[in-house]
């Protein structure tokens, strides 16, 4: 009999360590992230692909062994400030902010969180990081940055420009900053510029407007709000016969001529890499730099090349990517 009995003790106290065991290691293996995004658009929505195919790849799958708390704003800044807060209570293991004004509004409340942010131009200038090398914080990334004389290079092999217009969103501090370094590149190459800005896209048709005979092409950032509404630019160029520079792959395939920037999804695909590191404790926040994408296309829209009435030069074809649709 107590033979039997302490079988019986033994095979509980088995069971109920096995269940212990399982109910830790499910609570244990899943990764909590929380995703803000500025807003709703072709070049930030890759960008969230990316990363979370780069999880998926490296074993990180939501509904399995991953949890996303993912908040848009719609460029709301109310609800920006409200769903910056939301997820740093949450307290998840990594926030990913796509867009500068999401990794600025969550630098300034948090105190441990590791984020990783892209779609960001200029990690130092928006005050993001101390250095590329050393960002010095909680806080790294993928820039979406590509040198302004090497855009500019490309667009003057397309095509002669004696003045540059530039267009950006006055409230979109990495517009800012790529439109006052291609102002500047012009200044020191003895290329006149024309800048103007927008507070929003109700005000693109006008402004593209008073740039009739006034310049000979067009440059436009990475700015979320014009990508937005890019066909407006498109129509306005496209009878004018006036080539547009874009900072984004994305914005040549709406209607752009050229572009030396950034593909989206690789850069999310990227920042998804270091995320991976960070949830498998490979690496943390301290141990990143601020990185750039690692392989750069140059991108032309054949139609608009046509619609423009531009020949575009066999060393662009060769070694460009048609996106025309």
């Amino acid at each position: 009999m107590k033979k039997l009995l302490a079988l019986a003790l033994s095979l509980c106290l088995l069971a109920g360590c096995s269940a212990g065991n399982d109910s830790q290691n499910t609570t244990a293996d899943v990764k909590e992230i929380g995703i803000l995004q500025l807003m709703t658009h072709d070049a930030l929505d890759k960008a969230r692909e990316g990363f979370i195919d780069a999880l998926k790849d490296q074993g990180y799958v939501e509904g399995e062994n991953l949890k996303i708390n993912y908040q848009n704003p719609e460029a709301d800044q109310a609800n920006l400030s409200t769903m910056a807060d939301t997820l740093i209570a949450d307290d998840p293991d990594l926030i990913l902010a796509i867009a500068t004004s999401p990794v600025q509004q969550l630098q300034n409340i948090n105190d441990h969180t590791p984020i990783l942010a892209t779609a960001v131009t200029d990690f130092v200038a928006a005050g993001l990081a101390e250095s590329n090398e050393n960002p010095g914080g909680l806080i790294a990334g993928v820039s979406d940055g590509f040198p302004v004389d090497t855009q500019l290079d490309l667009l003057l092999e397309a095509t002669e420009v004696k003045t540059l217009g530039i267009l950006y969103t006055s409230s979109e501090p990495n517009s800012q900053i790529q439109a006052e370094q291609m102002a500047a590149e012009c200044e020191s190459r003895g290329i006149a510029t024309i800048i103007k800005t927008v507070s929003d896209k109700t005000m693109i048709d006008d402004t593209m407007q008073s740039f009739i005979g006034h310049i000979d092409a067009l440059y436009v950032p990475t700015d979320n709000n014009i990508a937005a509404a890019f066909a407006s630019v498109d129509i306005v160029a496209t009878e004018n016969k006036i080539p547009v520079l874009a900072g984004e792959s994305n914005v040549v395939k709406n209607g752009a001529l050229l572009s030396l920037g950034a593909d989206y999804y690789k850069i999310g695909y990227q920042t998804g890499e270091m995320a991976a590191q960070i949830l498998n404790g490979e690496k943390t926040i301290s141990d990143f730099q601020i990185e750039f994408q690692e392989d750069v296309d140059v991108y032309y829209n054949s139609k608009t090349a046509e619609k423009l009435g531009l020949d575009l030069p066999q060393s662009i074809i060769d070694k460009g990517i048609d996106v025309a649709g």
